[in-house]
């Protein structure tokens, strides 16, 4: 009868030692630090800006640099030099490289124009980056750019997908992400211009990249943007990381999108696999 007893006791005292013993600290949320290198493409409607805060409304710190200037190329980058110095004085875990739309960013595609100056620079410049990267463990995101018809489309999709076999990257299907939101809400005009992405095709990219950078997908709700959203002729210098140039890092005034907004915007992100095989179609 008395066992019961001593049973009842023994528990208690272990539940006391358990509760009063000192609690472990829990593992620091991860940081993803974010280098992003590119032009207007990358700046319009500030990209960067957009990606902290789809980081933040998911709980997910994002920290960014992005280098860019208007009409930029990728070796204009690395030549001035702080692209390759930041990445010496501190590892990223994600570099997004975005070369220069049209003939260059599709040079890969044509015998012809791999032999030409221009684009072996355009190579040499994206296998740097993803060099240094991996040496930290990280990994470099080759931005697919957009073009005017299906016809051009393939060649920088076979572009881009010899870019990432010779430099070891991995493609971010950007044009995979505009493709799919002009799918899915024919009424968008996606690139007003005929070549930068609206408001809403740029939140579509940043939902698209935050999920290749983490390997989650995102849920819809309400960002708070605390930089300003860039126009095309915004006056971006490449002297020094976006982030840092007054006029660019925000003074305090949040905009706020709603995550209404970003529901159908999630709805319509491309499974990555079928992303890829359609990319691939394109490209033959």
């Amino acid at each position: 009868m008395r066992r019961p007893a001593l049973l009842s006791a023994t528990l208690f005292a272990l539940s006391l030692a358990v509760s009063s013993a000192p609690a472990q600290d829990a593992a620091p949320p991860k940081v993803y630090r974010v280098m992003l290198v590119g032009n207007s493409l990358t700046y319009t409607n500030n990209l960067p800006a957009l990606l902290r805060a789809v980081g933040a409304s998911q709980g997910v710190r994002i920290e960014t640099e992005t280098w860019a200037a208007p009409g930029g190329t990728l070796a204009e980058r690395m030549q001035d030099g702080h692209v390759t110095a930041s990445l010496q004085a501190r590892p990223v875990d994600v570099a997004v490289m975005q070369e220069q739309g049209g003939k260059l960013a599709a040079c890969m595609a044509s015998a012809q124009e791999q032999r030409k100056a221009p684009c072996a620079a355009s190579l040499r410049a994206y296998e740097q980056v993803a060099a240094a990267v991996a040496k930290s463990q990280g990994k470099t995101l080759l931005f697919a750019t957009w073009g005017p018809d299906e016809r051009w489309q393939g060649r920088l999709d076979r572009s881009i997908r010899m870019i990432a076999k010779e430099s070891g990257g991995s493609v971010f299907n950007a044009a995979g992400a505009l493709a799919a939101l002009r799918e899915a809400q024919p009424g968008i005009n996606v690139l007003p211009d005929a070549t930068h992405p609206s408001i809403q095709g740029s939140l579509m990219l940043a939902l698209a990249l935050y999920r290749d950078i983490t390997g989650q997908a995102p849920v819809a709700k309400d960002l708070r943007v605390t930089a300003p959203l860039l126009p095309v002729n915004a006056a971006v210098s490449p002297d020094s990381p976006m982030e840092a140039q007054p006029g660019l890092a925000g003074d305090g005034k949040v905009t706020v999108i709603p995550a209404s907004l970003l529901a159908p915007l999630v709805a319509a992100l491309p499974d990555p696999a079928k992303q890829a095989e359609a990319q691939g179609r394109r490209g033959r």
